[in-house]
């Protein structure tokens, strides 16, 4: 017997009845990770439901039909996918002191909030300007989102084999990208929803700081709160504000009346299929300046969550769950969905404190999947009030934002990046004003290219018009303007100037066309003769003069100070996660 034979004799070896039943069978721990991650996409197709509904005046019968079906298929399809994946690699491990937990899978909040408010309603609002109905108005503007999810898709399963992103835009770049859209868009827009409702809002939202937030106490010791039964904080969040709430409302004291017609207004449904291509060229003209980073983003993200999910012993691939991510993005684009999947960054959280295996994350996906057939999704929408189930978007808001100035691993962000990555903030929030400003009045879209009939509509001062232009024009493509701005200044504060320089350059390039920075009220892309302005010309113009500077500062030697600008990376300790 040769030495390889007892080396295979001598290993344990696993069933797949023994592994199926230690990875699906629910325990307390599934039971509140699949809680969590319930609420969270709850929340997300509520923040969407209502952006279409109230703020964009969408019928809600063909909101609920037509937009809800298509996200849950995504994140049935993913969560199922990563499932089975996690369980293939526990049969494989032969070591039962790692415990493997599935990865989670969801709707990406930036992009479930962020795709409502800059694609599919102004499509809804450019199509009821030419004279459609509501009806045929919201199955144009949802076409138009599907078709630019189908390209998100496309554009992250191309990152999956090709590395560009996260070769050559620096970390600043991408990190402070995602945290502007946390900021702006699930921080201060999210927190209007909440506070419309003060009282409830306010109980939900410092329940989610008191039990989540990280405490440390005067010895730097960190104190975590324990609840009862290990129960989840955002379920204990949502379903305290949501009494609060309908205490109020039975009073008639609360803000928002109580909801009416709910059961009358129940509907079934089924994903939708969606002629994407119809919609492919406006999709491209309009959208490729948000599709493209809201796709990068993503893929940075889906590396920290499987980067995370190695450092704790589970040996997922990158590109194996970067590629179920993408293709599971795409199949839900065919079906209706007018948002991204994403994996969830609480495997940590799941795996250590809650230790929970794959049968949460199974049971998860097929909840909302059939939610999104059988109307209960749609339902629970319309029940559960707004500001007792979104809190957990400011907890993320913040996460993701001290993630970039404190980030948990060594990814390249050092102390001396935080002006870039404070600059890279600043377009989110540009973005932010411009959506309150649409909202207001489309007119006031206008205000570089018909800045007269914006001045004659609200009887305001030609400076006020150029400011409202400014604001217009760093709005739109905003995403990609974080990424290169973050990306250019980043790389001036590292002293590597002429990686600054061509980032600058291609900066010039995108405005010169509209890709970032169009002066089109709707922020297509154009050839700059064509654009009404002389604006894309100045501004490309602007880039590139700073490119050339930044490319001769280059040859310019500095006194060099000896400092050290570095963060000193805490340590850990070792620890093994044995199975319960």
């Amino acid at each position: 017997m040769k030495s390889s034979d007892i080396g295979l004799i001598d290993r344990p070896t696993k069933t797949w009845s023994d592994t199926l039943k230690n990875q699906l069978m629910p325990t307390s721990g599934d039971i509140n990770a699949m809680f969590s991650v319930l609420l969270d996409n709850l929340a997300n197709i509520a923040s969407m439901y209502a952006i279409l509904v109230y703020n964009f005046g969408m019928p809600s019968e063909t909101v609920a039909l037509f937009f809800i079906p298509g996200p849950a298929l995504g994140v049935m399809l993913g969560s199922i996918s990563l499932s089975l994946y996690a369980i293939y690699l526990d049969h494989k491990n032969v070591e039962d002191r790692v415990l493997y937990t599935a990865i989670p899978m969801g709707l990406d909040a930036p992009s479930t909030i962020g795709l409502q408010l800059l694609v599919v309603g102004p499509a809804f609002v450019k199509s009821k300007a030419a004279g459609r109905s509501d009806y045929d108005a919201t199955i144009d503007a949802w076409l138009v989102g599907c078709t630019t999810v189908f390209l998100i898709g496309m554009f992250k399963l191309l990152l999956t084999v090709v590395s560009f992103a996260q070769r050559y835009f620096h970390p600043v770049g991408k990190s402070a990208a995602l945290a502007g859209i946390g900021l702006s868009l699930l921080g201060l827009n999210e927190l209007l929803t909440i506070l419309v409702e003060p009282v409830a809002g306010w109980i939900s939202l410092w329940l989610i700081f008191l039990i989540l937030l990280q405490r440390v106490n005067q010895e730097h010791q960190i104190i975590n709160i324990n609840l009862p039964f290990n129960l989840s904080g955002v379920l204990v969040s949502a379903v305290i504000g949501s009494t609060v709430y309908y205490i109020m409302a039975a009073a008639k004291i609360s803000v928002v009346p109580m909801p009416t017609g709910v059961l009358s207004n129940y509907l079934l449904s089924y994903p939708h299929p969606a002629d994407i291509f119809s919609s492919f060229v406006t999709a491209i003209k309009q959208n490729i300046s948000i599709a493209l980073p809201y796709a990068i983003l993503v893929n940075i993200g889906g590396l920290t969550v499987t980067d995370a999910a190695v450092s704790v012993g589970n040996e997922y691939n990158t590109r194996v769950v970067l590629f179920l991510d993408a293709v599971c993005t795409i199949i839900s684009s065919f079906f209706g969905s007018t948002t991204q999947t994403t994996p969830y960054i609480g495997h940590s959280v799941f795996q250590q404190k809650f230790k929970a295996r794959s049968g949460y994350s199974m049971i998860t996906g097929l909840l909302i999947g059939l939610g999104g057939f059988l109307g209960y999704i749609s339902f629970l929408t319309n029940i559960l009030p707004k500001p007792a189930i979104i809190p957990i978007f400011i907890f993320i808001a913040f996460e993701i934002c001290s993630a970039t100035f404190h980030p948990p691993t060594p990814n390249g962000i050092k102390q001396h990046h935080a002006p870039a990555i404070i600059f890279a903030f600043f377009p989110a929030l540009f973005q932010f004003v411009n959506i309150i400003l649409s909202q207001v009045s489309p007119v006031l879209s206008f205000a570089v290219t018909d800045p007269v009939l914006v001045e004659k509509t609200f009887n305001i001062s030609e400076a006020s018009v150029q400011t409202i232009g400014v604001i217009v024009v760093l709005a739109h493509g905003f995403i990609c303007t974080s990424l290169f701005w973050g990306t250019s200044l980043a790389y001036v504060l590292d002293n590597k100037l002429k990686q600054a320089a061509l980032f600058l350059g291609i900066t010039a390039v995108l405005t010169f066309f509209g890709i970032i920075h169009s002066v089109n009220p709707n922020g297509e892309v154009y050839v700059p003769w064509q654009s009404g302005s002389t604006l894309p010309y100045q501004w490309a113009a602007g880039y590139l003069i700073i490119a050339i500077m930044t490319f001769a500062f280059s040859y310019v030697r500095g006194e060099i100070e000896q400092v050290n600008l570095g963060i000193q990376a805490p340590d850990f300790e070792e620890k093994s996660f044995d199975r319960p």
